[in-house]
């Protein structure tokens, strides 16, 4: 099974939170709204924020899925998560939370994505893949070319997953444009974000990819998440 790195320090995190021992999940944040947030149906043009600040920030998610006594689940998102905000309810907004749930957070805590260090769009271009290179296993990989409009890109690619007895689960992102936010890429397939949602960072220091999604870019367990690094593509072989 071909394992994925995941970007740690943009992970939600409920470790810590309170545990109601006769639900068996961490107690909601206080003061956060118990009424549901979801993405579902919400534009691609939603706004796109950035969670700010030097710690963890209060996380309310799966609100209105189990019952009016516990309504949300308490968590914490931290600073660095790039996020899609689809409501605001007083101080606090809805937002994705760096994988499949959406959730509340204070409003306070979101930013603009910065639009410095500038990275230039030659940076971006080419081939990166994600994962080891066998002959066997495929490793993901991203083509990222010049979008059709000036300064964007356009970004194509597929993911893998293998499970027992060589069941091979995929997914694939569709020649998605977008422009890039200082080292930030957001990329949505399709009109609304109940598709495919990929965030790319570019790591100056190491000229590295460190991305997320929403997983919902594919089968079963199928992720863009990980740390991307170039390559060249052999003729005839795939990795």
């Amino acid at each position: 099974m071909k394992s994925v790195l995941l970007v740690t320090a943009l992970l939600p995190a409920v470790a810590g939170a309170h545990i109601d021992a006769q639900r068996g999940y961490p107690a909601p944040t206080p003061g956060a709204p118990t009424t549901a947030c979801s993405l579902d149906d919400v534009p691609s043009t939603a706004p796109v924020r950035i969670i700010r600040g030097n710690g963890a920030v209060p996380y309310a998610f799966a609100c209105a899925q189990h019952g009016t006594e516990k309504p949300c689940i308490g968590g914490n998102l931290n600073p660095g998560l790039v996020v899609t905000v689809a409501a605001s309810s007083g101080e606090w907004s809805c937002v994705s939370g760096g994988d499949s749930t959406s959730g509340w957070v204070p409003t306070s805590s979101l930013a603009e994505l910065p639009v410095t260090p500038k990275v230039p769009l030659e940076d971006w271009i080419g081939w990166w893949h994600n994962g080891p290179d066998t002959r066997r296993v495929k490793s993901d990989r991203l083509l990222i070319t010049r979008g059709s409009s000036p300064g964007t890109l356009r970004v194509s690619g597929r993911a893998y997953w293998y499970g027992i007895n060589h069941n091979v689960h995929f997914g694939q992102l569709n020649s998605t444009e977008a422009k890039p936010s200082g080292p930030y890429l957001h990329l949505v397939e399709g009109d609304n974000l109940s598709g495919c949602v990929v965030d790319l960072h570019f790591d100056s220091a190491r000229h590295t990819l460190n991305s997320y999604d929403n997983a919902n870019c594919g089968g079963m367990n199928v992720r863009f998440s990980g740390t991307w690094t170039r390559f060249m593509p052999v003729a005839g072989r795939h990795t």
